[in-house]
């Protein structure tokens, strides 16, 4: 998949949320100026939680999801779930080259999400004081349909977004979504988009939107002249 600005885009299918983790390990071991990755992809049933996550957030061992890994993992943010149906991309960027700004990299991610579902014609935005991607008119409840969260290591940003597609949304159930009790989620299907594209379509038209949104919200710094 072509990119823009550089930042290579890749589509690897459906993996295990810890081969992903594997992949963005990697990453950071080839350190800054290594080059910049979007990886596009689906995971195997698993929830995540953040570096801050809330145990109280994390579903029932007991539940009828308790069979079903829960990794904690380096980012921001709390609980959530992945699996087949959702697309996940991982943003593995040099940060400081970008600014080192983690709310820049967030906004970032939300516009080229928020333009991605234009082009499927759902209009989304985002809700004040709330990271991701919502959906929903005025006077109603927002719906979350994409979960964001970055973390960063020896200068490489890691981890990214998660957008439902056609997933299986009964798991959401089984946690409090990033933290936030009440919080409706969301997906393309559930909103009524028909046809309903498959996961590979959709990494397509992120393989367009993202980059592109990383390079007009998070464009890298102009090297420093040498010195005379």
């Amino acid at each position: 998949m072509a990119g823009e600005g550089g930042i290579e885009v890749s589509w690897l299918g459906r993996m295990s949320f810890d081969d992903g983790l594997r992949l963005q390990e990697e990453s950071v071991a080839a350190g800054p100026g290594a080059p910049e990755r979007l990886l596009l992809l689906e995971h195997d049933p698993v929830f995540t939680t953040g570096r801050g996550g809330d145990p109280a957030n994390r579903p029932d061992p007991d539940g009828p999801f308790g069979g079903v890994p829960l990794r904690r993992v380096g980012r921001g943010g709390d609980a959530t779930f992945h699996g087949p149906g959702q697309l996940v991309g991982y943003a593995l960027l040099d940060f400081e080259a970008r600014g080192g700004d983690a709310h820049r990299l967030l906004r970032a991610l939300e516009g080229g999400l928020i333009d991605l579902l234009a082009t499927r014609g759902l209009v989304a935005g985002r809700v004040a004081g709330r990271t991701g991607v919502w959906v929903g008119s005025p006077g109603e409840i927002p719906r979350k349909i994409a979960a964001i969260g970055v973390g960063v290591r020896r200068g490489r940003s890691m981890h990214g977004f998660a957008l439902n597609v056609s997933i299986d949304l009964a798991p959401f159930a089984a946690i409090v979504p990033c933290g936030i009790e009440g919080v409706v989620t969301t997906s393309l299907a559930a909103e009524g988009l028909r046809p309903i594209p498959t996961v590979r379509e959709v990494a397509l038209d992120a393989a367009r939107t993202l980059p592109r949104a990383i390079e007009d919200r998070l464009p890298r710094l102009a090297a420093p002249a040498e010195a005379p």
